[in-house]
């Protein structure tokens, strides 16, 4: 299906030149407008920023640095590393486009957060409709000291080089599949197909033998933290209110997974998440993932928010376009909102981004069927 979505706005013109972020800029929120003794999270917070050769903080819609209480924040799920031994999380991205892509690696970033595990970045691969191999780092800033600090990030050949050592949890891999090299090689790049010598498969079928293989898929199971079922199992979940909220927020089609010891003990969780018919998850986190503990689930909602944005390439690029849209549009009479957005409209249209011939309709064609929104 093609979507699209109309944007406008006539509200308080600002100069700007103004500076963003100032003592008067509101920090982001979940509930705008609340009073700060309604929002004690955002104590200590300050509006995120965008490094580029003009001012563009207009765009930064997360807070940096969060607020006190988050930045403090320890989640009770946190594996403990042995001495010099980390525990990974590793996981193969969604073989769909950057948007499906962007939505599995969400949950990814959340599960790792929560549980503490050093994160391994699948290695760099042409992504759909994008043509060069790519990071996922090349989109969002996770491998940036800030980042770091919450999630412990490294690249698939930094893993290898390190757990394929005597002692690691790979060792002897290389030698068993005959090709150390070659995995190394994969590491630094790989396609996603079944077989052949540049296959991302050789990889992904060793850290699927080697790591416990987390059994969650979107559409039948939701994943939920719970701080009595991880202690004593999920039976120990006997709250009427808990149970009736669980089930919810799984629906009839959904049947809860605990994140228990099976979980919490492995040297290595991995998510086989390339495989459609595996544990695919393809949705939003916020959807996916349950935490019955309110506060958590809100830190986590602030944690996406905050850090799991484009990289400042990006939004300074995009900035100067919309800023080019303003200036057009502020010579036609519109104006911006008290925080910079807005003063002209536009279509969100997926014209390019499908496969599909029959949404791919030409801009005479959209011009015709939508002119009258714009009198």
């Amino acid at each position: 299906t093609t979507t699209t979505t109309t944007t406008t706005s006539s509200t308080k013109p600002v100069s700007r030149m103004e500076k963003w972020p100032n003592e008067n800029t509101k920090l982001a929120r979940g509930y705008s407008g609340l009073p700060m003794d309604k929002t004690p999270a955002l104590v200590g917070a300050k509006r995120g920023s965008i490094d580029c050769d003009i001012n563009v903080n207009d765009l930064a819609y997360w807070n940096s640095p969060q607020g006190t209480r988050d930045e403090e924040f320890e989640s009770p799920f946190k594996v403990e590393d042995l001495p010099g031994k980390a525990k990974y999380l590793t996981f193969e991205p969604d073989p769909g486009g950057f948007n499906n892509i962007r939505m599995s690696l969400e949950n990814i970033l959340v599960i790792a957060a929560v549980t503490g595990r050093t994160l391994v970045l699948p290695p760099p691969q042409r992504i759909y409709l994008l043509q060069d191999k790519m990071q996922l780092s090349d989109f969002f800033p996770i491998l940036n000291d800030k980042f770091q600090k919450r999630i412990k990030v490294i690249t698939m050949s930094e893993f290898l080089q390190r757990e394929m050592k005597e002692g690691g949890y790979l060792y002897n891999v290389g030698k068993d599949d005959n090709d150390e090299a070659t995995l190394l090689t994969l590491a630094e790049g790989c396609v996603q197909m079944k077989t052949g010598d540049k296959s991302c498969n050789k990889l992904n079928t060793i850290l699927q033998r080697k790591g416990y293989m987390a059994p969650v898929k979107d559409s039948k199971n939701c994943f939920v933290f719970d701080k009595y079922a991880f202690d004593r199992g999920p039976a120990a979940v006997t709250s009427p209110r808990t149970q009736k909220l669980i089930a919810e927020f799984c629906g009839k089609e959904r049947t809860p997974v605990y994140y228990t010891k099976g979980f919490h003990s492995p040297s290595i969780l991995h998510f086989h998440t390339s495989d459609p018919n595996a544990y695919r998850l393809l949705n939003h986190f916020y959807t996916v993932i349950y935490f019955t503990d309110p506060k958590m689930d809100n830190f986590y909602k602030r944690f996406v928010r905050d850090f799991v944005h484009y990289n400042d390439a990006i939004f300074c690029a995009a900035g100067k376009i919309v800023h080019a849209l303003q200036e057009e549009g502020r010579s036609r009479g519109d104006t911006v909102d008290g925080e910079g957005g807005g003063g002209y409209s536009a279509l969100h249209v997926r014209r390019g981004d499908l496969q599909y011939k029959e949404v791919i309709i030409s801009a005479e064609e959209w011009y015709n069927t939508t002119n009258k929104l714009w009198k």
